[in-house]
C-alpha cells in the first residue's frame, strides 16, 4: 500500500463559506491559506505557518500531486479545492479519500466534532476553534479600538495564533483517530468510483445565465418598489413593509390583525373590500419572494461563470442519496408557462413593463424561470433523462409482487391497476377520470400547493423551500423529515385556507383519522388548526379498540391514539375592535367565539339549543348599506331574487355591499312555491363543481342520510351541467414532505395534514377514502385483508424485513429476506442491498416504542437535530431499502452515462442533466444507457424518458 498524507488547512477569504460554497470561497482574490497541518502514515503531526512566511516542504508538495500517495482529510473537497487554488493547478480527486464520507456511510454524523464525540475518541476537536476561526479566517468590522482594520493577522493576537496552530494540528489528530476507528469498514471501491465522479461533477459545475439572473433580481426589486409605493400611497406609513405599522393602520381602519401571515391575510381579504382589501393584497405581493435561488446563484457563481458544488455525496446517510447544496436544485420550481422562452427573453432583456402587462404575476413568472438560468456552454445543449416510477418498480421487484412488475412491463398504468386490486373492479373499467383511480393514487400523489406556508422551527417557509435542516410542527412537537418531494402540476382546491389536491389526507375536528380534503369540504368539516407550534393538538379516539386491530397493522401510517376532542369553538365571527361600525345591529355585536351548535357530519342527530330571542333588535330601512362578511365560496347576499334574476347585480370591488332587501316575500316572483327544508345549511361549493340550474327552484327537496346535505333541486335537474368554479379550482405545482416525524404529519397553512410515506394499515386506508365509498368502519379490517391478499408479497416483505432486522440484532445472526441481507456487527446493524452496498443503523437495540410494544431502535440524528435514539419498524426500513436501491440504480446509470461521453453537470432525484456538444449523442441513446439493467438487478423493469433543451427546464 502506498503512502498516506493526512492534511488539514485553515484559510482566509472575504466570501462566506456557508452561503457561497468552497469553490466561490477559494475563487476570491482575497483567499489565502494560513496554516497547513499534515502527517505522513500516521506519524507525528506537523504544522506549516504559511501566513507568517513558512513554505510547504518539497516532500509535501510532491505528495499532493503524486497519484500513488493517498491524500485524506475530513471533508476532503475543501482541502483539495483550496490547494488547487493555492497552487494554481487543478488537483484531480482520483487519489483523495474523504473520512467524512466514510463516517456517513456508517450513518455517523458528518461534522468532525460530532463524530468524535459519538465514537468516544480520546482526542476531541477543540471547542475554542469556532472563536478562533471568526477571529482569523473572516473579515472583521473596523472599529476605533482595532485601528479601523478589516482583518486580524497573527501579529494582532500572538497567543491566539499559537492556540490556532494547536487547533489545526488537533484536527489532523482527530481525523487520524477516526480513520483508525473505522479501519475495518473501508469505503468500497464501487463507492470510491462514484465519489470521484461526484467530485468531477462538482468541479465541472454548470454555467449560469448571469444576465437573466441579475435582471430577474432587478425585476423583483422594481416590482416590489411599485407595490411598496402604492402601499405607501394608501396608508401614508413610513414603512409599509413593517408588520407593526401595518397592524396599527389596519386597527385604525377597524380591522384588528393578530397576524399578517399569508394565511391570515388571505382570510382577511375574504371579509373586506376597498382600500383595506387592496392593501392586504399588496401585503401578499410585498411578502412574496421568488428570487432567493437567483440570489444564491449570484453569491455562488465563480469567475468562470459557473456554479460549482451543487451536490453533496452521501448527503442523506440513511439511504446514501445525494443532497442539494447552495441553490438547492433538488426542489426547483417546475415551469409550465406555455410561452416559457418568450417570458425568459423578456426578463433577460429587462423588459419588465412587458412582463407586468402580459402576465398575471411577476413573482410567479420569475419563479418558473429559475430552472432556465442554468444553461449549457456555447456549442452544447442539455440532454436530460430520468427514471420512470423508479421507487414503485423497485418495491415490486424487491418484494416479488409479480402483477405489479407485469404492469410496468406492459401498459404501465399502476394507479388503475392498484385501484383494480384494491376495489375489485376490472382495470378496463377504471378510466383516467374514475374516482377509483383517484383512490389508487392518493397514498402516493396527494400533495400541497406551491407557496403554501409550512410551520418550521425557523418560521413560516413556502413548502418548496423547506429543507431537511428545518424542523416541522406535527401538532405535538417539532420533528425531522426526509425532505420535500415535487409531484408536478395538479388540480388543487382551497378549503379553510388550505390549498392542496382534493385527495390529500387532512385532520378534521372530531375525527381521529385523517380524511381527504375534498371529503372534508363536502361535509363542511372544520380542519384542525395547530396554532403556532406551542401547544399540542388533542383529537378524538380510535376507530377500533386495541384488541380488534392486528398487531402488525398499527404502525402503518397509524395516527396516534387520541385522548379527547380538541376543544375549540366552531364558529368564529371576526368583529372589528378598533371602532364601532355605525348602524350595526346588536345581533352582530355579540362577543366573538360564542358557543354555537356544531353541525354534525356523520348522519347522527344532536340536540341544539333553542334561541330565546323573539324580536329583531333593530329595523333596517330600504336603501341602508352595510359591509357583510361573505364566505369564500362567493354566494350572493340575499336580495329576494333567485340566482337567475339576480344576475344583474354586478361585480367589482364593492360587490359585497348590496342594497338590503325590502320587507317583501322571500321568493322571487318567477319562483314557484318552495317547500320548507327541515334542516338548513350553508352549501359548500369548495369541492370545485356546482350543478347549474336552468330554471328556478321547485319545492321538492332531495333528502340524504346526512340532513346537512339536503338541497332543493330544479325541475330540470336531470339536464343540469357541471361547471368549473374558477375561484375554487385550478392547477398549481404541488409538493409533499417525506416522513415528517413518527406521526407522519406536519402543519401547512395553519392546518394539520398527512405526509407521504410507506405502509398501508387502517389509517392509510381511511385516508384513501374507504369510509366515504360506503364502507362501514367494521368492514375496514376485512377490506384491508382483501388489499393485502391482492398485494401479498409487498405486505409480507414489510414484516419479513421487520422480523429479520430484529433477529439480526437480538440473536446476532445473519438473516436474509429475498435480495436483502441483515447482519449485526461491531455495534451496527448492516442491511446489504442487492447492489452490495450496506445501509447502517448504529447501536441498535430493542426498546418499548410509542405503541407500548418492543420495537427496534437505533442511534442517529433525531428530530431535535441531536444524536439520540430513534424508533423504526418494517415499512420504514423498507422505505430506506427502496430509496437506497433507487439511488444505486441512479449511481450506476451516472457512471455509464459519463463513460459514454455525456458529461454530467447536475442530477436531481432520479434525473440526469448532461452538457453534450451539438452533433454528438442523442436523447434516445442516453435513455437507453440509463435503462440498462445492472447485473444485480435482473428482472427489474427499468425505463427512462428524456428530452434536450437549450436551457434547463422541466418538460
Amino acid at each position: 500500500m502506498g503512502r498516506i498524507l493526512e492534511a488539514d488547512i485553515e484559510s482566509f477569504s472575504d466570501v462566506d463559506l456557508i452561503k457561497c460554497g468552497v469553490y466561490a470561497y477559494a475563487d476570491s482574490p482575497a483567499f489565502e491559506i494560513l496554516l497547513f497541518a499534515y502527517s505522513f502514515d500516521g506519524g507525528e503531526t506537523q504544522i506549516i505557518d504559511l501566513a507568517q512566511g513558512e513554505k510547504l516542504p518539497a516532500e509535501v508538495e510532491e505528495a499532493i500531486f503524486d497519484v500513488s500517495v493517498t491524500k485524506t482529510a475530513y471533508n476532503a473537497n475543501f482541502e483539495r479545492t483550496c490547494l488547487s487554488k493555492y497552487f494554481g493547478r487543478y488537483i484531480p480527486p482520483e487519489s483523495w479519500h474523504c473520512s467524512a464520507v466514510q463516517a456517513a456511510m456508517l450513518a455517523l454524523p458528518r461534522s468532525l466534532e460530532d463524530v468524535g464525540r459519538v465514537l468516544g475518541l480520546d482526542e476531541q476537536k477543540m471547542k475554542e476553534g469556532k472563536e478562533l476561526i471568526r477571529y482569523f479566517c473572516v473579515p472583521c468590522k473596523p472599529t476605533k479600538a482595532n485601528g479601523g482594520r478589516t482583518r486580524n493577522l497573527p501579529c494582532h493576537a500572538p497567543e491566539k495564533w499559537e492556540l490556532f496552530k494547536t487547533y489545526c494540528k488537533r484536527d489532523v489528530d482527530v481525523e487520524k483517530s477516526i480513520r483508525r476507528k473505522l479501519h475495518n469498514f473501508p469505503i468500497p471501491e464501487s463507492e470510491m468510483e462514484l465519489y470521484r465522479l461526484d467530485q468531477r461533477i462538482n468541479d465541472r459545475g454548470v454555467l449560469v445565465d448571469m444576465e437573466l439572473v441579475r435582471n430577474a433580481v432587478s425585476c423583483e426589486r422594481l416590482h416590489k418598489e411599485v407595490v411598496t409605493k402604492r402601499a405607501y400611497e394608501l396608508t401614508g406609513l413610513e414603512n409599509p413593509n413593517s408588520v407593526a405599522q401595518l397592524k396599527g393602520w389596519l386597527g385604525d381602519m377597524g380591522m384588528e390583525a393578530e397576524s399578517l401571515s399569508k394565511k391570515a391575510v388571505a382570510e382577511m381579504i375574504a371579509e373586506t373590500d376597498g382600500e383595506v382589501e387592496e392593501l392586504l393584497r399588496l401585503r401578499l405581493l410585498m411578502a412574496k419572494t421568488s428570487v432567493k435561488k437567483y440570489e444564491a446563484m449570484e453569491r455562488s457563481v465563480c469567475s468562470d461563470g459557473r456554479v460549482h458544488g451543487l451536490l453533496q455525496f452521501y448527503g442523506a446517510n440513511r439511504t446514501g442519496r445525494f443532497a442539494g447544496r447552495l441553490v438547492q436544485i433538488q426542489n426547483l420550481p417546475q415551469n409550465h408557462l406555455p410561452d416559457l422562452e418568450l417570458a425568459r427573453e423578456l426578463v433577460k432583456q429587462g423588459r419588465f413593463e412587458d412582463i407586468e402587462l402580459l402576465y398575471d404575476s411577476t413573482p410567479n413568472v420569475l419563479s418558473e424561470l429559475i430552472r432556465t438560468a442554468f444553461i449549457p456552454k456555447p456549442g452544447c445543449r442539455f440532454v436530460v433523462a430520468d427514471f420512470s416510477a423508479i421507487e414503485a418498480r423497485v418495491l415490486a421487484w424487491l418484494s416479488g409482487e409479480q402483477w405489479r412488475l407485469d404492469v410496468f412491463t406492459s401498459h404501465g398504468k399502476i394507479y388503475e391497476a392498484s385501484a383494480s386490486a384494491m376495489f375489485h373492479v376490472p382495470v378496463e373499467e377504471i378510466t383516467k377520470t374514475s374516482p377509483l383511480r383517484q383512490k389508487g393514487k392518493v397514498a402516493e400523489l396527494a400533495c400541497i400547493a406551491e407557496d403554501s406556508l409550512v410551520l418550521t422551527d425557523k418560521g413560516l417557509v413556502p413548502i418548496q423551500d423547506v429543507t431537511e435542516e428545518h424542523l416541522l410542527w406535527d401538532g405535538e412537537e417539532w420533528v425531522k423529515h426526509d425532505g420535500v418531494v415535487c409531484r408536478g402540476r395538479k388540480e388543487i382546491m382551497e378549503y379553510e385556507g388550505l390549498r392542496a389536491t382534493a385527495d390529500h389526507p387532512v385532520w378534521v375536528q372530531g375525527q381521529q383519522e385523517p380524511v381527504q380534503l375534498g371529503i372534508a369540504a363536502a361535509r363542511g368539516a372544520h380542519l384542525i388548526q395547530t396554532g403556532n407550534g406551542g401547544d399540542a393538538v388533542r383529537m378524538g379516539g380510535d376507530h377500533f379498540t386495541g384488541e380488534t386491530v392486528e398487531p402488525d397493522m398499527e404502525p402503518l401510517l397509524c395516527a396516534d391514539k387520541v385522548h379527547g376532542m380538541w376543544e375549540r369553538t366552531v364558529a368564529v365571527f371576526r368583529k372589528f375592535k378598533g371602532r364601532k361600525i355605525q348602524r350595526m345591529p346588536e345581533v352582530f355585536q355579540a362577543p366573538a367565539d360564542t358557543p354555537v351548535a356544531g353541525q354534525e357530519t356523520d348522519g347522527g342527530k344532536a340536540e341544539v339549543r333553542e334561541s330565546k330571542r323573539k324580536t329583531v333588535c333593530k329595523v333596517w330601512r330600504k336603501g341602508n348599506r352595510v359591509p357583510l362578511r361573505i364566505r369564500a365560496g362567493g354566494r350572493s347576499v340575499d336580495t329576494g331574487k333567485c340566482g337567475e334574476c339576480a344576475a344583474g347585480l354586478g361585480t367589482g370591488p364593492y360587490r359585497h355591499k348590496r342594497t338590503l332587501r325590502a320587507g317583501k316575500p322571500a321568493l322571487c316572483g318567477r319562483c314557484g312555491e318552495q317547500g320548507e327544508q327541515a334542516h338548513q345549511r350553508d352549501p359548500l361549493f369548495l369541492s370545485g363543481r356546482v350543478a347549474v340550474c336552468k330554471g328556478c327552484c321547485d319545492k321538492e327537496a332531495v333528502r340524504w342520510d346526512e340532513p346537512g346535505r339536503d338541497y332543493c333541486r330544479c325541475a330540470e335537474s336531470g339536464g343540469r351541467k357541471e361547471e368549473e368554479l374558477a375561484a375554487d379550482r385550478g392547477t398549481a405545482r404541488v409538493y409533499d414532505i417525506r416522513n415528517a416525524g413518527s406521526r407522519h404529519r406536519f402543519t401547512v397553512s395553519g392546518r394539520l395534514v398527512h405526509n407521504c410515506g410507506y405502509g398501508g394499515g387502517i389509517g392509510a386506508l381511511t385516508s384513501m377514502g374507504a369510509l366515504d365509498m360506503g364502507v362501514e368502519e367494521a368492514e375496514l379490517p376485512g377490506l384491508i385483508a382483501d388489499w393485502r391478499r391482492s398485494n401479498p408479497h409487498i405486505t409480507k416483505f414489510w414484516w419479513d424485513v421487520d422480523a429479520a432486522a430484529i433477529k439480526a440484532v437480538t440473536e446476532k445472526q445473519k438473516t436474509k429476506v429475498g435480495k436483502i441481507i441483515f447482519e449485526y456487527k461491531s455495534g451496527i446493524l448492516f442491511i446489504t442491498l442487492p447492489s452490495g452496498r450496506k445501509l447502517s443503523y448504529v447501536k441498535p437495540r430493542m426498546a418499548v416504542n410509542r405503541f407500548g410494544r418492543d420495537g427496534l431502535t437505533y442511534e442517529g440524528i433525531a428530530e431535535n437535530k441531536k444524536w439520540s435514539r430513534i424508533e423504526t419498524y418494517g415499512p420504514k426500513l423498507v422505505e430506506n431499502i427502496v430509496q437506497g436501491t433507487a439511488r444505486d440504480l441512479l449511481a450506476e446509470a451516472m457512471l455509464r452515462v459519463e463513460k459514454k461521453g455525456y458529461p454530467i453537470v447536475m442530477h436531481c432525484h432520479d434525473e440526469i442533466i448532461a452538457e453534450v456538444p451539438e452533433g454528438i449523442g442523442s436523447v434516445d441513446e442516453m435513455c437507453e444507457i440509463m435503462a440498462v439493467q445492472p447485473e444485480w438487478a435482473e428482472g427489474l423493469p427499468l425505463r427512462a424518458d428524456g428530452y434536450q433543451c437549450s436551457f434547463y427546464q422541466k418538460m
